[in-house]
């Protein structure tokens, strides 16, 4: 009995030197609850301003988002860091992070591939509740497909960043996917949030990523609406992308000074 003892001590010795990842974990794991009770709480009113035509639009249009915009390099780059492997990206004839956005494209592509006739089977069997935009809302949506990219991009350099001076960066990974889908409108529209609980999204760059571009192509928000938002969303995206390359840098160097 002693010796399980002895292994449970340990096992707590190791929490208490990763008490930080443990914090994280749990506000990861109390968002969702927090978000969503308050949600259904406060306001039923705002259910009647949104068509079921809008609804079924919108998570097809989300789903198809997602796909397009994604990068989740930063679930496997964050092991090459802390094995040692990272090296072999040192001596790419591209730069990383750079490298890492045709990386990504290559591997999507045939996921893609894939989904194309599963969304096509959607449309049809959902083809009498689709709403679509007129030209300015395709060119609007299209516009924000490529601010949602390169936030969705610069995130994901960030997180991996962290692997360079943390070793227990896997709920880094966690929490910038929870608030992609609860402050970026993956899960619901944030039309549907209340003021005092809207403000935090309406404050972060998340919204770019799903619900803007989604609310645009779907009619939730107007064209006049949307290209108010054009300026904002591009803000976010350079502030971002010049954010996470400097944090990237100083990553790089500080691998590379203990001998990575």
């Amino acid at each position: 009995m002693r010796k399980y003892w002895a292994l449970a001590r340990a096992e707590l010795l190791d929490a208490i030197q990763e008490k930080e990842e443990i914090f994280i974990w749990i506000i990861i794991e109390a968002i969702p609850v927090f978000v969503m009770g308050s949600l259904w709480l406060a306001n039923q009113k705002s259910l009647v301003r949104v068509s079921i035509s809008e609804m079924v639009t919108y998570y097809l249009v989300v789903m198809v988002t997602a796909r397009l915009t994604e990068f989740y390099f930063d679930e496997y780059v964050q092991e090459d860091i802390r094995d040692g492997t990272f090296a072999r990206y040192l001596i790419k004839p591209i730069r990383s992070p750079e490298l890492f956005i045709p990386v990504t494209w290559g591997r999507k592509l045939f996921a893609n591939l894939i989904l194309l006739p599963i969304i096509a089977l959607m449309i049809i069997g959902f083809r009498q509740y689709l709403v679509f935009p007129d030209l300015a809302g395709v060119l609007l949506f299209a516009a924000f497909l490529f601010i949602s990219s390169f936030i969705r991009y610069s995130l994901s350099v960030l997180v991996t960043t962290g692997a360079f001076y943390w070793e227990q960066t896997h709920s880094l990974v966690h929490l910038r996917w929870i608030l992609e889908t609860v402050a970026g409108g993956y899960v619901l529209p944030l039309i549907f949030y209340p003021d005092w609980l809207r403000f935090i999204p309406d404050s972060l760059p998340f919204k770019y990523i799903y619900f803007v571009p989604t609310a645009v192509f779907t009619g939730m928000i107007t064209n006049s609406e949307a290209a108010n938002n054009l300026l904002p969303a591009f803000l976010w995206m350079i502030g971002l992308l010049v954010i996470s390359h400097l944090a990237w840098r100083i990553g790089v160097k500080r691998y590379i000074s203990v001998g990575g």
